[in-house]
């Protein structure tokens, strides 16, 4: 049954006015900001004009690659600061470009809206390489928690349609299974995330039409074994105490089946979210990412 205008307002209000994650965001952490100049543009799509971050660093490189980089969330909760000085810091750390996405969030934008809007923004990145002086090869997509979901989903679409050829998907503690009732999956009366609070979260997402969440755009893990042949490579980070984990690495050995050059780390000590919340094992996981995006280029 589609969402009524309270329970929206419901699941918008709750959703992001509590929390259930914890956050270290330093001072000497926010220095990353001044790795790279900061620019705010309008994108247009399909779902209307998308609002994204461009941080070009300050020790850029003719050539240099671009990363695509989409913030978590449920898809209910806000882009946020973390999520600029994530994308500064990277952006110096491959001496390139990260364009960060501030996606519309659902209750009041469900799905197909984020994903067009982010799949949209990812073929208008490829349209302005050569204006960038960046390297067309070495365009990578990356996401967390709920921009996992969108990475692997855009990845999906684009092996497709050919509209372009991402050099790696950075698939960062994804929720990659939707369908599967959060009751049911592993360790769910142990999880951070309550399981009230994730079916709050694919309510929102799909306006509560549940038949959605067998749609490999919006669960990856449902996408056919004909549909993962031909991906690009793929970085694959879980952690040891999010029971994502589970899909992940299923989603992960599936790719590997189909033939996918597929790099899969656990960090055992870590939450969901610890990348871009700084916490647990954050420091490895990062530089994780930046040694596989220094690397990263289509053959």
């Amino acid at each position: 049954m589609p969402l009524t205008e309270e329970r929206k307002n419901f699941l918008a209000t709750h959703l992001r006015g509590t929390s259930v994650a914890k956050e270290i965001i330093t001072p000497e952490y926010t220095e990353n900001l001044k790795l790279a100049e900061r620019e705010e543009i309008f994108v247009p799509t399909v779902s209307g004009p998308s609002r994204c971050l461009v941080f070009r660093a300050k020790n850029r490189t003719p050539d240099c690659p671009v990363h695509i980089n989409i913030h978590g969330g449920g898809f209910v909760r806000p882009h946020l600061i973390r999520d600029e000085i994530y994308s500064s810091k990277i952006a110096d750390a491959i001496q390139g470009i990260v364009v960060d996405i501030d996606y519309r969030l659902s209750p009041e934008f469900a799905y197909p809206t984020a994903f067009n809007e982010c799949y949209d923004v990812c073929k208008w990145v490829f349209d302005q390489a050569k204006a960038w002086d960046a390297d067309s090869k070495r365009i990578s997509l990356g996401g967390h928690s709920a921009g996992g979901n969108l990475t692997a989903a855009i990845a999906l679409k684009a092996n497709q349609t050919g509209d372009f050829r991402l050099c790696l998907q950075l698939i960062d503690y994804g929720a990659t299974d939707m369908f599967t009732d959060p009751a049911d999956k592993p360790e769910a009366d142990i999880n951070m995330i309550p399981v009230d609070r994730g079916r709050m979260f694919t309510e929102a997402y799909t306006h509560g039409d549940l038949s959605l969440t067998k749609d490999p755009f919006v669960s990856p893990m449902a996408a056919t074994d004909d549909m993962l042949a031909g991906l690009p490579d793929a970085l694959v980070i879980t952690a040891g105490k999010d029971n994502f984990r589970f899909e992940n690495e299923a989603y992960a050995a599936r790719l590997i089946a189909a033939g996918v050059k597929v790099t899969a780390k656990r960090f055992l000590e870590s939450l969901h979210g610890f990348n871009i919340h700084c916490t647990g094992e954050w420091e490895e996981g990062q530089q994780l990412i930046i040694d596989t995006l220094r690397t990263a280029r289509l053959k």
